[in-house]
């Protein structure tokens, strides 16, 4: 499926903020992201429904990523480093979407309504996003712990029912329905009819297990990657080991193939690099190139460190 078909980048003639900054900050080195695609000979970007981009650090990878996200208006979480100039470069980006969207149509040079709004359907997640779910699952039970001890401290010291209540203001009213609901608690253990761990699940709710940085990177990207759409994934394999990318590349090739999803993804994994049938944009050569997984640099790296060792792997027991 097929709903971002290509992306073009800015050409020579606008490539540069000379003819419209007063500035003269054309002079400057700080003009990202200008000239950065340029510089590689990338012009344009066809896609498939599995597209990857594969390059050192620094190539532009996460770049490409955040300017089309920000073209196509996606709703995403983390912030990134945009520079002063980076709205400036992406309004003078160009899209091809599905017929079926919502979006620029080079062709006719105009926005249509259609039946889906491409931005409404693009999804960006990024290695910050997987840090900031781990984060709010570790201040959940960190909340929920705390609030265990104000009970456990209730629960054996309850203080005094207060004797007179004034229900126009609310004065005393939530400590004395407290203090009541302490009591019941207290004879409810007493009877042995409810345990104390029984009533913390019950006003708090249960702590959640404590997930591995590849667990949780896993667990996100499964919970999002439910719904067809555009599927934009910075570095997903971030804090995974090798079982948990083998899974990830099955989950997005299935998708790719099956569940009416279309991915741009950034990676260094070779898992992922080898998933069948992705289309690999090489951002180390120049000008950009596409290849076959077998062809880049890293892949080739892998290939000679086992192959120097490979009597270690073939050798009979």
């Amino acid at each position: 499926m097929l709903y971002l078909e290509k992306f073009l980048f800015p050409d020579l003639e606008n490539d540069n903020l000379y003819f419209d900054d007063p500035k003269g900050s054309f002079f400057d080195e700080n003009t990202y992201p200008f000239h950065l695609m340029s510089e590689i000979g990338l012009w344009s970007l066809d896609f498939e429904p599995l597209t990857i981009l594969y390059g050192g650090n620094g190539s532009g990878k996460s770049t490409i990523i955040n300017v089309i996200s920000q073209k196509l208006c996606a709703d995403r979480r983390s912030m990134f480093n945009s520079g002063p100039y980076f709205e400036e470069y992406v309004s003078r980006c160009q899209y091809q979407a599905s017929e079926t969207l919502e979006g620029e149509t080079l062709y006719k040079g105009h926005r249509e309504p259609q039946r889906y709004d491409i931005s409404k359907i693009t999804t960006v997640l990024t290695s910050d996003d997987i840090f900031h779910s781990m984060l709010d699952l570790r201040l959940e039970n960190d909340r929920k712990l705390k609030k265990s001890q104000f009970l456990m401290d209730d629960y054996r010291n309850p203080e005094d029912l207060p004797r007179h209540l004034n229900f126009e203001t609310g004065y005393n009213v939530d400590k004395f329905k407290r203090g009541v609901e302490i009591r019941q608690a207290r004879n409810s253990m007493r009877n042995r009819n409810k345990s104390f761990n029984k009533i913390l699940l019950d006003k708090i709710g249960r702590m959640e297990r404590g997930f591995s940085n590849g667990e949780t990177a896993l667990m996100k990207l499964s919970e999002l990657l439910e719904s067809p759409g555009l599927y934009l994934l910075d570095e997903p394999e971030n804090s995974m080991s090798c079982e948990f990318q083998i899974k990830l590349a099955s989950i997005i090739s299935y998708l790719a193939r099956y569940g009416k999803c279309q991915f741009l993804i950034s990676t260094h994994s070779p898992f992922i690099l080898s998933m069948e049938n992705a289309k690999i944009y090489n951002l180390d050569h120049n000008p950009v190139d596409i290849c076959k997984w077998w062809e880049l640099d890293n892949m080739k790296s892998y290939f000679e460190l086992f192959y120097k060792s490979k009597d270690h792997f073939l050798c009979n027991d």
